[in-house]
């Protein structure tokens, strides 16, 4: 008997709400079966025929991988033991479904799909047992085009016309329906341009100032980068900076399609990668300096809310932008032939194709105008009260939105996160509660920068900085098989621990191990930490960002990566992902499971599984980070203050440990604590939540306010990515030695703050 033939065995008397199998490497066929074989002979004795019979009627199940079969748990896990429940209730075929619904037809934010999806998914929260859930509507200002236009109109022999769109493919219905959305940029500039062409790589500050020192004059010129290295945002950002016109950003085969490829290849829908018309749509919005409704800085997106004219907003472009394809792309890099300076580094992947500065002597014709109006967006909103400290909130969400189908981004985690709340609903219904609040959140216009979850902090930030456990958040769950985790420091240990109890799917070892094992591999570039950590710290580009960079709430992001070729594309879809990302929906099982396991032990442990230590250490390797960015820089109060804090941040945690191994006979059960331990209790847990906190800086970054926390933010000229230390970096890298010495002293203030807060 094969691997692929071999059938797992479930008893029919397993509860519907069960779900598919829970996989465990230890059952196997022959042990089982005489098990069950045992069971069948005993019930023969004492049961009516209609049992024996239901005994006889096995469900027929297998899941196989890596030459590994794992089998379903015969017994029903107690109510008693919910983290069992959780990782043996979650469905594949659910999970299929959810996704089926979500990816069925493109969801843009604003839409009268987005709306009726947020409407199902209300409905759905409570059918599954979360009774309290609401849709909260914000109205911030959003954009669609209303034309659009790339040419070359002179000289006449290089005349071009570009599509500006995707290709159907016969394969895929999705990129044949008729409501495909057009290819744009959120919250781009208007504007009609006809100019010379200048290519600039991928458009980083260090690009642009490449062709300014081979005496390239860039002024009033159309910028044509490629995807890639930074947020397409800030590529726009630099452009405007260094005089140009206009900015085309297209998707290159090197980067994003089959290019230099190995295990998987071929373009879609062949294979993965971006296929010569794919166009990666996407927000434009400079997320690096705040993100949600640039109109509405720092205050909620309500419907009569005051508004800073668009035009006067410092985070968005001002200058006309278009996404297009490397088939669009390829007549204009044509005509940049023999023109400026090409430079190795900045070849692609296009044959024939030179790669050439510029400018060019064709002239290009770029047009976007838009059509902004303030329009409603929808968050969904499921609260679970908990029993005994129903004030403190864990909330989880995932964004909705799309900028097409939205396959991998973000119906990958819309439908992990409704079979999180199916599941939690079984257990609700069973007897259990959780002890802290658990709240469910759907949100909306995440694609034009965050915006609905940023409305919704904003609306709800002195409640949430008060009250707000964690933050989980999931935006694209799965496009592969590759388990990444951007995380606090103080949930790292959270986070190991949950994932050494989930098994992978394919290899049978734990998803830690898989994990750990794939990031000794990949060397970090550092002398004294020589591997990439497992948790990355957290940058932005998703629904934490305001959580955790803007009032302080430890967060999370997980992932399932892979290939990424046909991200913002159309076809990201249904097609793509059964046939490219995740065909059985396992590893979309597998992330409900960590994320339900990550949300039992935060709303339910009885102390917060939270470890300052972790950050100590973290802090440790950022202070010399920053110290090494230039040769012979000594910061000796920052040094001091990191030591202090590290050495009591250890203490803590070494005390602690003697006050959750007092409490875990009562994990789950919500039993009343001695008095003495209640207090205790309540004491490290405020402890826990005030030093994440500590690190805000209530006045935020001198160059970028809206964000507050002192040892992360996004990169400023990086977007996604994370700068440890923004604000000390900055000032280092300004050369400014007063600068540098102010910033140091303010962030020593900050750490100290924080050491405080666990003394």
């Amino acid at each position: 008997m094969t691997d692929t033939d071999q059938k797992s065995f479930i008893p029919a008397s397993r509860p519907s709400w069960y779900g598919p199998p829970y996989l465990t490497a230890d059952m196997y066929p022959s042990s089982y079966e005489r098990r069950a074989k045992l069971r069948q002979d005993v019930f023969r004795c004492f049961l009516t025929v209609i049992t024996s019979a239901a005994l006889v009627a096995l469900i027929m199940r297998s899941i196989t991988g890596a030459g590994i079969v794992y089998r379903e748990m015969l017994v029903q896990p107690s109510i008693d033991d919910p983290a069992e429940l959780i990782k043996g209730i979650p469905s594949s075929e659910h999970i299929r479904d959810f996704f089926h619904m979500y990816a069925s037809q493109s969801h843009l934010a604003g839409s009268e799909r987005d709306k009726e999806l947020a409407e199902w998914t209300r409905d759905k929260f409570i059918e599954f047992g979360i009774t309290d859930t609401k849709i909260e509507t914000y109205w911030p200002m959003l954009n669609l085009p209303i034309s659009r236009r790339l040419a070359i109109v002179s000289p006449p022999e290089l005349a071009f016309e570009a599509s500006l769109k995707e290709d159907p493919v016969e394969e895929d219905e999705s990129s044949r329906r008729p409501d495909v959305p057009p290819t744009f940029h959120g919250y781009s500039g208007d504007g009609n341009v006809t100019a010379p062409l200048v290519y600039v790589n991928y458009g980083r500050l260090n690009d642009f100032e490449q062709l300014v020192n081979q005496g390239i004059d860039l002024t009033g010129t159309i910028a044509l980068v490629r995807y890639g290295k930074i947020s397409r945002g800030l590529k726009v950002r630099a452009a405007e900076l260094y005089g140009c016109s206009g900015v085309l950003i297209y998707t290159d085969p090197l980067d994003d399609g089959p290019v230099n490829k190995s295990a998987p290849t071929g373009s879609f829908p062949e294979g993965p990668w971006a296929a010569p018309s794919t166009v990666q749509r996407g927000t434009v919005h400079y997320l690096s300096l705040s993100t949600g409704d640039p109109t509405t800085p720092g205050y909620p997106s309500t419907e009569n809310a005051p508004r800073v004219p668009l035009n006067e907003s410092d985070h968005v472009p001002h200058i006309p932008s278009l996404p297009i394809s490397w088939r669009d792309a390829r007549p204009l890099l044509q005509a940049l032939e023999n023109h400026g300076v090409t430079d190795p580094d900045w070849v692609g992947g296009l044959e024939d194709i030179g790669y050439y500065t510029g400018p060019s002597e064709a002239l290009v014709n770029l047009v976007n105008l838009n059509k902004y109006e303030i329009k409603p967006v929808w968050n969904v909103i499921g609260r679970i009260e908990g029993a005994v400290e129903p004030d403190r909130v864990v909330i989880i969400g995932n964004h909705r939105d799309a900028w097409g189908f939205g396959g991998s981004d973000p119906v990958s985690g819309s439908a992990t996160m409704l079979e999180l709340v199916r599941t939690l609903g079984i257990l609700l219904k069973n007897g259990w509660t959780p002890r802290r609040t658990i709240i469910f959140a759907s949100w909306d216009a995440e694609e034009y920068g965050t915006v609905g979850s940023t409305e919704w902090v904003e609306d709800h930030q002195d409640w949430l900085a008060k009250e707000a456990v964690a933050y989980l958040n999931v935006d694209v769950g799965v496009r592969g098989n590759l388990f990444g985790a951007d995380a606090s420091p103080l949930l790292h240990q959270l986070l190991y621990q949950v994932t050494r109890t989930v098994i992978d799917p394919h290899t049978g070892k734990s998803v830690y191990q898989v994990w750990k094992e794939r990031q000794q591999k990949i060397p970090s570039g550092d002398d004294e930490e020589p591997l990439v950590p497992l948790a990355r710290p957290l940058g932005a580009g998703s629904d934490f960002a305001a959580f955790f960079h803007h009032i302080g709430i430890s967060s999370i992001s997980l992932t399932y990566g892979g290939v990424k070729g046909v991200y913002h594309s159309i076809y990201d879809s249904i097609y793509w992902m059964e046939h490219f990302g995740d065909p059985t929906y396992e590893y979309h099982q597998t992330m409900t499971r960590i994320m339900g396991l990550l949300t039992l032990r935060l709303s339910d442990d009885i102390v917060l599984p939270m470890y300052p230590s972790s950050y100590g250490k973290e802090l440790t390797y950022y202070a010399t980070r920053v110290e090494s960015r230039h040769a012979g820089l000594k910061l000796p109060e920052l040094t001091s203050a990191v030591q202090k804090l590290r050495h009591a941040s250890d203490k803590f945690d070494q005390d602690i440990e003697k006050l959750r191994a007092k409490v875990e006979k009562h994990q789950h059960k919500h039993e009343h604590l001695g008095h003495k331990t209640k207090k205790q209790v309540a004491k490290v847990n405020q402890q826990l939540l005030d030093f994440e906190r500590a690190f805000i800086n209530p006045h935020g970054l001198f160059s970028r306010p809206w964000y507050k926390h002192t040892v992360f933010a996004p990169g400023l000229w990086n977007g996604y990515g994370s700068q440890t230390f923004p604000a000390l970096t900055e000032a280092v890298d300004s050369h400014d030695a007063a600068l540098t010495r102010q910033t140091e002293e303010q962030t020593v203030r900050i750490l100290n703050h924080a050491r405080k807060s666990v003394a």
